[in-house]
Order: structure tokens, then sequence, then C-alpha cells
């Protein structure tokens, strides 16, 4: 069994930096003060420079207005966790993690 796990928001307001995610299904979870903002699970397009939204396992993109929890399934990519901007009461504090289920 091999598991690894990412950091992507660590007390952040804003979108985080983009980390690689070694392939398989992972949990995503996020907590802190989301405002009335959300935190997008997105990984890198093929193009190099397009962020897409992670489905869960379900097919619904991962966005989160509150603290909680996601399944999802990736091949190797790079992932980053966006937070959206823009509305009335901004984010503060939030952290996100990915972390690898072991099969």
């Amino acid at each position: 069994m091999k598991s690894a796990g990412v950091t992507l928001l660590e007390n952040a307001s804003a979108t985080g930096d983009m980390h690689r995610w070694p392939s398989g299904r992972g949990l995503f979870a996020c907590v802190g003060t989301f405002g009335t903002e959300k935190v997008t699970l997105e990984f890198l397009g093929p193009d190099g420079s397009t962020w897409i939204s992670v489905p869960d396992v379900g097919g619904t993109k991962i966005e989160l207005s509150a603290a909680g929890s996601e399944i999802f399934e990736l091949p190797p990519c790079v992932i980053r966790a966006a937070v959206s901007s823009g509305g009335e009461t901004p984010p503060s504090g939030l952290y996100a993690a990915a972390s690898r289920i072991p099969v």
C-alpha cells in the first residue's frame, strides 16, 4: 500500500499553489471561514494552462462552501484548491488537503 497527501491551503484566503497528484482515489477536505466564497478542487488541463474542476465519484464538480470533504479519482496530474473571490464576505483561515486513499 502506498499513500500520499498534499496540503493545498494553509491559513489561506486565496487560491493555493499547485501540487503533484500521484494518481488514484483521494479525499479532498477543506475547513475554515468560507464567507460567501467557495473552494473548488481543480486539475491542470492538457494545454498546461487551463484549470479544470475535478468531479466527485458521482460526477458532480467538487465545490465546497462550508467545511466538508469529497472523494475523487484522478490519474497523475497537477492539482490545486481554487478559492473564488468577489463575494460580499471574503474567506479567511482556509485549510485544504488531498489525501490518497490506499487500495
